[in-house]
This record gives structure tokens, sequence and C-alpha cells, in this order.
């Protein structure tokens, strides 16, 4: 509604001042510049370049049960307008570092310990990876909006989780509809 309001606007402006200048003189010559901005949802600072760290985590246990339990984590969006409320919010989760195990698929990690790392979005489910999902709509106006996930460490589809570090990095990428 406010592009139409704008651009209605200009053309109107555009009309007065051509009438004015081709009654004056025989030529015109009509430049137009503008910028039109819109403020929309962010992703929050927090949120940026997010680090998640998994505590007490028991290799035997993961070695047993062939997963650790969830840790859970959100993204925050904020500085929404009015405009933005009810829009979709779509999340693609990335990484070309996946390895499929049944129908899920989990990151794989560096680091000397072999575990997979999985995702599961707010409704415990796996995240699908590289593809925009709707996880929510914008709800929150000029406040934050928390959308929640989890990680989990999962043993490798072969062999045991080994004592030692780890570490994995994904990206994602937020769209609005």
């Amino acid at each position: 509604m406010n592009r139409e309001v704008i651009s209605f606007g200009v053309f109107f402006a555009a009309i007065l001042g051509w009438q004015s200048q081709v009654l004056a003189a025989n030529s015109l010559d009509v430049e137009f510049s503008g910028e039109l901005v819109r403020t929309s949802c962010k992703v929050a600072t927090e949120s940026i370049n997010k680090k998640i760290t998994l505590y007490n985590l028991r290799w035997q246990q993961i070695n047993e049960h062939e997963t650790s339990a969830v840790t859970p984590f959100t993204i925050a969006i904020d500085k929404c307008s009015e405009s933005d409320l009810r829009k979709s919010i779509k999340l693609t989760w990335q990484s070309n570092s996946l390895i499929n195990i049944g129908s899920n698929s989990f990151l794989t990690t560096k680091g000397d310990s072999g575990v997979l790392l999985g995702l599961n979005d707010q409704n415990e489910k796996p995240i699908v990876w590289n593809t925009p999902v709707v996880i929510s709509d914008v709800s929150v106006i000029e406040g934050l909006q928390q959308i929640g996930f989890g990680v989990f460490v999962r043993k490798p589809a072969t062999g045991e989780a080994r004592i030692g570090d780890f570490s994995g990095i994904v990206t994602f990428n937020v769209e609005y509809e």
C-alpha cells in the first residue's frame, strides 16, 4: 500500500510541474530520483555468528544410545514493522558437509571424536537442509521473536564415537514473504 501512495504522489507532482513548465517554455527536461525504503525484519545481533556449546557429553552413552540429549537454542528476529505482521519467515539451513542416515541428514564434524550433529526444528522434527522452509510467521513488532531449535550429537553411521573434541559449522539464510 505504501508503494502505491508514494507512486501516486510522484506522478501527481510530475503533472503539476510539467504544466507550469510547458506554459513558460516550449521544452521540458524532467529528472526523477528517489529511494523507497522499507524497514523489514532482521536477524538479531545475538543470533549472528552464534556459538552453541554442548555440555556433559559422555561418549559411552552416545555409543550405547546413538544420540545425546538435545541442547536447545534460538535464533532471534527483530526490528519487524507492522507491515511485516503475518508474513512467513523462511529459513534455509545450509551445508555441504552432510551425511544421510535413514531418512535424516546429519552434519559431519571436524575433530577427533567422529560424531555427527543433528538439528531439530521447534517441533522437534529434523530440519530440512539446503531448502527454504517456513518456520514461523512474524508475530512481534519492534521486539525479539525467538524461534527455537535443538542440536544433538549422534554417533557415526559405522563405528563408535571417540573421546575428543569436535566442531561443526552451518550457515542459515532468512527470507520473509
